[in-house]
């Protein structure tokens, strides 16, 4: 009776091992579905944002498939699941993601006020969340019944291993029966229980989207299904018994991330989390990981289960659309500077590991306005090699090509050996190995058929690699900024107009009037046969029209700069003999402000030169020299450069210009003397040099506060050719004789 007894007890356990395994199987099943249910709304999410980034018309027709395929996938759950809280749950997310479809809707249907697309966005990003959320509860209720299924399968095989052994035991007396009894009775049991067991095991192997990876008591891997080998790279040869400290990054697994994570599963029972993953090439994924820890019925510690996915994609979506709204936030500022900091700060660390960000110029030179790492010393780098090396007409190429084709360049792996290749030494080169760069993307800023500058941004060797959804994202923020930054400058350009309006209307005025009271003298003077009173009348008449004159020059030749007109009528003349004239022109406006004026000029400075447009460059110069250098010396010189160029210069020792300022002079409506001189409106060094440069020639500036200042002039002898003046452009004005 105890053997018959026996015997029905081991054939019991056998059926309900099977029964176990069967569930284990379905549970696994459902697990697969809830993930095939994520996928599906992942997708759709995909394809609406970029839909929505093309405008909106194809939505429905992009999303359709996916939509369907997540109702589809949610009927099978609910089918599936029997239990009511499954079921529930199930419900809950086909409610919560027609509200999502409800959101992503309202949002394509709204207008083009701002305030109102930012709360579209907030609804589809609250629907988003919702998704997600019962998704992630359908996901742990379906993971815990699979982990109590696999945990009561474990105990099965225990029970029936004991009522094995105590069989055994007892038929040793009735051997030949029982062998006979147990090879006709149990034979077809163990067959299908090994079937079922091949079943799952297939099923293990098949899911390919999860990472499934048991770990033993010491976290060392003893279980490792295919997916795990797509995902993390390593094959189950290569990665049977190493720690799980291989899948974390170098920095986590030196800190001890793992093991801190396996002992608050012990804690905790299980425990979900989110965080860089390392494969085995170095690559960097974002991972969501469940890790279970798997006990006895003691309660003793057996091991841990641990399920991995990739959702570095599904992530980068998701961030894609927080960066397009703080980027709306960012560029309504006016600042330039600010908006070039935010932006960078806006694509590290979530895009790439740096930014530079650089931008073009008035005169034509590119220039870093914004540079950021997420690891200061490399940005520390980069900040040096571009101080010591600083970016010129040509080089960096690639940023060159860029803003010249106006279509971004994407290196998914640079080289070393071009690297190498772009150093202009070798010190160049040991900076831009230490920065480890090892994908690079540069893509222009460019509003209209203008091109304002450029992002070039890098990503950390063995990190990470850029793809096309970077490259669609950083162009349309640097869309963005672009306009953002071209709108700085017109609201810049626009209060310059009117305060060049206000300034001049009141710099115009005074010689008026004092033209005015002067001409007043003169005629009473003449009345009552006062000839030297009128003599002086008419000096100081003819003074205050040459500054007129002056006014009107500069206003003549800003406004035809800012049209794009050509200035220059090249004819040969003597830039010594020119220089002549203007010094006697100012002969008396020198004894007037009390400065002694001097001239040397060397013999021969003949060239192709443009002489009315010398003439004002000169003017304004001395001008300057004048009105800053009051009561002091001031030197105007004329010199060979060397065989093909001539070199003018205009030295004052007046107030001087503050290093900080000195790079500014020449930009239009700077005023950057000492605050006790007189009014103006910043236009006579910035029309000096565009004169100048149009000659083909450089100004420059060298000054110390206090101790005054030289303005360098160097003129080749036969500029670039010069296009024919359009004919309806005026004659320029002619400046007023010197007084006699």
């Amino acid at each position: 009776m105890a053997l018959v007894l026996l015997l029905l007890a081991v054939g019991a356990l056998l059926l309900t091992r099977a029964s176990v395994q069967s569930r284990v199987m379905e549970r696994s099943l459902d697990l697969q579905e809830v993930g095939l249910l994520g996928r599906a709304f992942s997708d759709k999410v995909s394809l609406a944002n970029s839909a929505l980034l093309a405008g909106g018309q194809s939505l429905s027709r992009d999303t359709g498939q996916a939509r369907q395929r997540f109702l589809d996938t949610a009927e099978r759950l609910r089918t599936r699941l029997a239990a009511p809280e499954d079921q529930a749950l199930v419900e809950e997310i086909r409610i919560v993601e027609q509200a999502h479809e409800d959101a992503l809707r309202a949002l394509l249907d709204t207008s083009d006020d701002p305030e109102e697309q930012r709360r579209a966005r907030e609804r589809l990003a609250r629907a988003h969340g919702r998704v997600r959320e019962a998704q992630a509860q359908l996901e742990r209720a379906v993971q815990a019944r699979l982990a109590r299924e696999s945990q009561a399968a474990v105990r099965v095989d225990r029970w029936e291993s004991a009522l094995l052994l105590v069989a055994s035991l007892l038929g040793l007396t009735v051997a030949a029966a029982l062998a006979w009894v147990l090879q006709r009775r149990l034979h077809p049991l163990r067959r299908e229980a090994a079937a079922s067991a091949h079943r799952f095991q297939a099923l293990v192997e098949g899911v390919r989207d999860y990472a499934l990876v048991l770990l033993d008591a010491r976290g060392r891997v003893a279980s490792w299904n295919p997916g795990a080998e797509r995902i993390q790279g390593w094959s189950e040869a290569e990665i049977l018994g190493r720690p799980a400290s291989r899948f974390y990054t170098s920095e986590e697994a030196a800190a001890g991330q793992s093991e801190r994570e396996l002992s608050r599963a012990l804690l905790e029972g299980r425990l979900r989390t989110e965080g860089w993953r390392q494969r085995k090439d170095g690559s960097r994924f974002w991972a969501e990981v469940s890790i279970t820890a798997l006990r006895d019925e003691d309660g003793r510690p057996q091991g841990f289960s641990v399920v991995t996915r990739d959702i570095t994609e599904q992530r980068r979506q998701e961030r894609m659309q927080e960066l397009l709204a703080e980027a709306g936030r960012v560029f309504q500022s006016l600042d330039p500077d600010l908006t070039a900091a935010e932006v960078a700060r806006l694509l590290v660390p979530e895009v790439a590991d740096g930014c530079i960000l650089y931008l073009l110029t008035p005169a034509g030179e590119l220039r870093p306005r914004a540079v950021t790492h997420v690891q200061p010393e490399r940005e520390a780098s980069l900040w040096e090699a571009l101080r010591r090396f600083p970016p010129r007409v040509g080089m960096p190429p690639a940023v060159w090509e860029a803003m010249r084709t106006g279509r971004s360049r994407m290196d998914v792996e640079v080289e070393k050996d071009e690297l190498a290749a772009s150093a202009e030494t070798d010190e160049h080169r040991l900076l831009i190995e230490r920065i480890g760069i090892g994908s690079a993307m540069v893509v222009p800023l460019r509003t209209g058929s203008e091109t304002l500058g450029a992002f070039v941004l890098l990503t950390a060797r063995g990190h990470r690699r850029f793809t096309q959804a970077d490259q669609v994202l950083v162009e349309e923020l640097a869309g963005r900024a672009a306009l953002a930054l071209e709108n700085t400058r017109l609201l810049r350009e626009a209060r310059e107009a009117v305060d060049l309006i206000a300034v001049t209307a009141h710099d115009l005025g005074n010689p008026l009037h004092a033209l005015q009271l002067l001409l007043t003298k003169v005629q009473r003077a003449q009345a009552a046969s006062r000839g030297e009173d009128v003599r002086q009348g008419l000096v100081a008449a003819r003074g205050q029209a040459q500054r007129l004159g002056q006014l009107l020059h500069n206003l003549l030749d800003l406004s035809r700069l800012s049209s794009g007109k050509r200035l220059l009528d090249a004819a040969p003349m003597d830039l010594g003999e020119l220089a002549r004239e203007v010094v006697e022109r100012f002969a008396d406006a020198a004894v007037e402000a009390g400065c002694d004026l001097r001239l040397a000029v060397e013999a021969g400075q003949v060239g192709q030169w443009d002489r009315i447009r010398l003439d004002r460059v000169m003017t304004n110069l001395l001008s300057n020299a004048l009105k800053f250098g009051r009561g002091h010396p001031v030197t105007v010189t004329v010199t060979a450069l060397d065989a093909d160029h001539s070199r003018l210069r205009v030295r004052d020792e007046g107030v001087g210009i503050a290093p900080e300022a000195q790079r500014r002079v020449f930009e239009r409506f700077e005023r950057e003397r000492a605050a006790k001189a007189e009014a103006g409106y910043g236009l006579g060094l910035y029309i000096a040099r565009q004169l100048v440069e149009a000659h083909g020639g450089a100004i420059r500036v060298e000054s110390m506060p206090g101790c005054g200042s030289t303005f360098t002039v160097d003129l080749p002898r036969a500029p670039r050719p010069v296009e024919e003046p359009p004919p309806a452009e005026s004659p320029p004005l002619q400046q007023a004789p010197p007084p006699p």
